[in-house]
């Protein structure tokens, strides 16, 4: 059985591929074509009691495309933030969405400035 933490990683993913985007689970070449998403950095806090496993999970996914093209990553963003919201259920395990920020900015990435928008996810599991 997947720790919940890799479970909802994975729905995520899915989810990022499902929407037709090139997504790595890193960083990518410098040839990468753009826009692309990098499901990154996840942060956990688990509880375990006798009869099961709780708690949160925090899930960064960093989106990157072309400087001059802040719409489509902007759409991007806002495509997988819906995308996540719908989650109910993560390979067995129930999830909830109890927060989804975004920012957008500019990014210096091996010389190439690039427009980023950064998704962070709070899962709550059980």
């Amino acid at each position: 059985m997947k720790s919940p933490q890799q479970a909802i990683f994975d729905v995520v993913f899915s989810i990022c591929l499902d929407l037709g985007y090139d997504t790595y689970n890193y960083l990518p070449p410098e040839d990468a074509r753009l826009p692309f998403v990098y499901v990154g950095e996840q942060f956990d806090q688990d509880l375990v009691t006798k009869d099961t496993v709780y708690g949160n999970v925090q899930q960064r996914i960093h989106i990157y495309g072309d400087l001059n093209d802040r719409i489509a990553v902007s759409t991007m963003v806002n495509e997988i933030r819906q995308g996540v919201r719908r989650l109910r259920r993560a390979d067995g395990f129930c999830i909830t969405v109890i927060d989804a920020n975004a920012q957008m900015g500019i990014e210096d990435v091996s010389g190439q400035q690039l427009t980023r928008g950064l998704l962070e996810v709070e899962f709550r599991f059980n």
